[in-house]
């Protein structure tokens, strides 16, 4: 029989959801950040001289993807409360900002929320850069402090990238200046991220880093989820006492359950991206209701089993019997030591086989040795889901990354494969062979013969 569910108001389920989903999801900060003491106070340190020192400080947050960059700086700008109204703080991002000028726009928004920016983003980069801080330093009055400026650069590499990078050397510049009191941060999943700075723009960085490494054990990287899943009343509320401590417990059911903690596992000696592992739960935790306000250990079982899912098996699920049938001439193509090949010698590997076994298939009556007109088109699409993907040569390899990765090279061709007929050119299956028994094995139309094939 199903757990019976503790009674709960819709107000409960309201605040459990606001404050769960929004951890879940990254919109409010988790109550701990597991393992990330350490970054936290050396932001907070360098942020805190820029703020009660009015120092100039740069520095750069380097992490993997997931690692918890963007969380210790907001938790580090979250500790300078007793500043509060003191400093600005600005936010950018290399995703958002794709130039200088768009960059610098949205400077002026952020710090000169009532000025006409039209009359303000005139001239050179530079010095419009310096009006916007003059403006700044002037809005205090005669004499008064001028308030520092914190500038958080998420995606610091793409900033980086831009031409004559003259965002990140007007920053750099003031903040080794000394005129205004500017801290910048760049965070970046780049470790070579200094490396793409200009000479001049590198001569005024102070060559600091802070090095977010993320959870150093499994069991951290559980108590992640813990912390963004269970609900404290105090902190959480309105919620009952009495459904937050069975919610919690609900909590620790589902992490201790196998499928659950060996998804976990798997996404620990991945990765440690504690964004996908926190995006799993949140499907569960969505369809709480006042009627079933626990989390449902088999809902969240689900989301682990399609979030470890194969994208390339949940394409290759809809595809045709003769498609199929390719993808396993190509299979045995590679166990007999072809590391690549053309249609001409699949379709000859599917006729031998087929030809083989014809009294076999045919006594299923559901296959038959397609013409190699019809070969040809499902082959094409295979190439076209880039399950099969064209080998192009050294020679077109060493033109670029643009030509080595182009897509859907065996149908529109290229310089490099124009000389050959579609049929004739290396390609490539993009699946190991256990893939290959996997799609099979959950596939009910396929027959016994082309199961025997592909298992061989």
């Amino acid at each position: 029989m199903p757990a019976r569910q503790p009674s709960a108001t819709d107000a409960d389920v309201r605040s459990i959801k606001r404050a769960v989903l929004g951890r879940l999801y990254g919109r409010a900060p988790l109550p701990t950040l597991v393992g990330l003491d350490a970054a936290v106070d050396a932001v907070h340190t360098l942020l805190r001289q820029t703020v009660a020192s009015s120092e100039g400080n740069t520095a750069l947050v380097v992490g993997p993807r997931g690692s918890g960059k963007t969380a210790v700086v907001e938790r580090a700008l979250a500790r300078l409360g007793e500043h509060s109204g003191a400093h600005h703080v600005v936010r950018l991002s290399g995703f958002v900002h794709t130039s200088d000028r768009l960059a610098l726009r949205d400077i002026a928004r952020q710090l000169l929320a009532t000025q006409d920016l039209e009359h303000v983003l005139v001239g050179s980069f530079a010095d419009a850069f310096a009006y916007i801080l003059g403006l700044l330093r002037t809005s205090r009055g005669a004499g008064g402090p001028v308030a520092p400026v914190l500038f958080v650069l998420e995606e610091f590499d793409l900033l980086a990238q831009h031409p004559k990078q003259a965002l990140l050397y007007a920053l750099f510049d003031v903040a080794q200046s000394q005129q205004t009191p500017v801290a910048v941060l760049g965070l970046t999943a780049r470790i070579d991220a200094v490396d793409l700075l200009e000479k001049r723009v590198k001569s005024r960085f102070s060559h600091r880093q802070i090095f977010v490494h993320g959870a150093a054990s499994l069991e951290d990287f559980a108590q992640i989820a813990a912390c963004a899943l269970r609900v404290d009343a105090a902190r959480d509320g309105p919620v009952a006492g009495a459904l937050a401590l069975q919610f919690n417990r609900r909590v620790a059911d589902i992490l201790a359950a196998a499928p659950v903690a060996q998804h976990v596992a798997s996404l620990f000696e991945f990765g440690k991206d504690a964004r996908q592992l926190l995006r799993v739960f949140a499907p569960a935790v969505a369809r709480i209701s006042a009627a079933a306000p626990l989390p449902d250990v088999a809902a969240v079982e689900a989301s682990v089993a399609m979030d470890a899912a194969s994208a390339k098996m949940q394409v290759l699920a809809a595809v045709s019997l003769l498609e199929l049938c390719l993808v396993a001439a190509m299979k045995s193509l590679v166990q007999a030591g072809c590391s690549r090949y053309n249609f001409e010698m699949v379709y000859s590997e599917y006729k031998t086989f087929m030809s083989r076994h014809m009294v076999a298939v045919a006594a299923g009556g559901v296959m038959r040795i397609y013409k190699k007109p019809v070969a040809l088109k499902a082959f094409e699409a295979l190439v076209e889901l880039e399950i099969v993907r064209p080998v192009l040569p050294l020679a077109a390899a060493a033109e670029g990354p643009a030509t080595a990765h182009a897509r859907n090279d065996l149908l529109a061709g290229s310089a490099a494969a124009a000389r050959a007929p579609k049929e004739f050119r290396m390609v490539q299956l993009m699946l190991d062979p256990g893939q290959v028994v996997e799609l099979v094995a959950a596939r009910a139309d396929v027959p016994t013969v082309i199961r025997r094939w592909v298992q061989q």
